[in-house]
C-alpha cells in the first residue's frame, strides 16, 4: 500500500463522513502506530547486529601499537553507535506507550499538538517545533557556560584569575595559605 494512496484514502474517509476529525485521529493513530512499530523493528534488528559486531570486535587483535589504536578507536565507536540506537529504540517504545495512552502528539512542555509534519519527520517526538528550539538553544547556553568554567579552571591558563578577583573570601584563603607556606620555610 503506498503513502498516497494512504493520504487519499484518509482524506476521502475524513469528506465522507459525519465524525471527520475523530475517523482522521483514529486513521492518523493507526498509521502512526504502524510507522512506530516498523521503526521499532528495525532498530532492534540494527541493534542485535550493532551488538553481533561488537562482541566480534571485542576480542583482542594482535599487532603493534597502531593497531590496538584502531582497534579501540573502531570499538569506541562501536559503543557509541550502541548508545544511539539503545536511545533511539527507547524514544520510539516510549512513544508506542504515549500512543496507547492517548497523549501522542501532544507536546510535553507547552501541552499544543505537534505538527504533522514534524511527526512525519519526528514520528517520536515529544516536544513541537518551537519548544525543542527552546530546549536545544538553553542546552547549548548551558554547554558553553560549563565549557567557559572548565576553560577558567585549566592549571596552564596563562589567564587565570587574580586572588583579588574573587574577593574578601578568597583573599583569606590566600593568605592562610602564605602564612602555611612561611611556617614551612622556618
Amino acid at each position: 500500500m503506498s503513502k498516497e494512496y494512504v493520504r487519499r484514502r484518509v482524506t476521502d474517509i475524513g469528506m465522507r463522513s459525519a465524525s471527520s476529525p475523530i475517523v482522521r485521529y483514529a486513521t492518523r493513530n493507526d498509521l502512526m502506530r504502524k510507522l512506530l512499530i516498523t521503526l521499532r523493528d528495525k532498530e532492534s534488528l540494527k541493534l542485535r547486529a550493532l551488538l553481533h559486531d561488537d562482541t566480534v570486535q571485542a576480542i583482542p587483535a594482535p599487532g603493534d601499537e597502531l593497531d590496538q589504536a584502531r582497534h579501540d578507536e573502531d570499538l569506541e565507536i562501536q559503543v557509541t553507535l550502541l548508545d544511539l540506537s539503545e536511545s533511539r529504540l527507547s524514544a520510539i517504545t516510549s512513544a508506542l506507550v504515549r500512543l496507547e495512552e492517548g497523549r501522542f502528539g501532544l507536546c510535553e512542555e507547552c501541552h499544543d499538538q505537534i505538527s504533522l509534519i514534524r511527526l512525519h519527520s519526528v514520528p517520536f517526538a515529544r516536544f513541537c517545533f518551537d519548544c525543542q528550539k527552546e530546549i536545544e538553544k538553553a542546552s547549548r547556553r548551558e554547554r558553553s557556560r560549563v565549557a567557559s568554567f572548565t576553560g577558567q579552571t585549566s592549571l596552564f591558563d596563562s589567564h587565570q584569575p587574580k586572588v583579588e578577583d574573587f574577593g574578601p573570601a578568597a583573599d583569606s584563603d590566600a593568605s592562610m595559605l602564605s602564612s602555611q607556606a612561611r611556617r614551612r620555610r622556618h
